[in-house]
């Protein structure tokens, strides 16, 4: 038996992994961007790992936000 969760009266869970998210995302795009730009102005070679790490992490973050705030302007 599948219980329906009610939008409005979220878990705790749910609540802190929202919370979690919406602090983690800035941080560690902010982040990214800052080394990304630091290895540009001093012509520092960032390894292949990073750029292969945050270019999709950011386009990731970035086409979901996207998509959620045309979803939402559709509703």
């Amino acid at each position: 038996m599948s219980q329906q969760r009610n939008k409005s009266s979220p878990t705790l869970v749910e609540v802190f992994t929202e919370l979690f998210r919406a602090a983690a995302r800035p941080a560690v795009t902010i982040i990214f961007a800052a080394v990304i730009a630091q290895a540009v102005v001093q012509g520092i070679a960032v390894p292949e790992w990073f750029l292969g790490l945050a270019i999709p992490c950011i386009t990731w973050w970035f086409a979901e936000r996207t998509l959620t705030h045309v979803k939402e302007k559709k509703e």
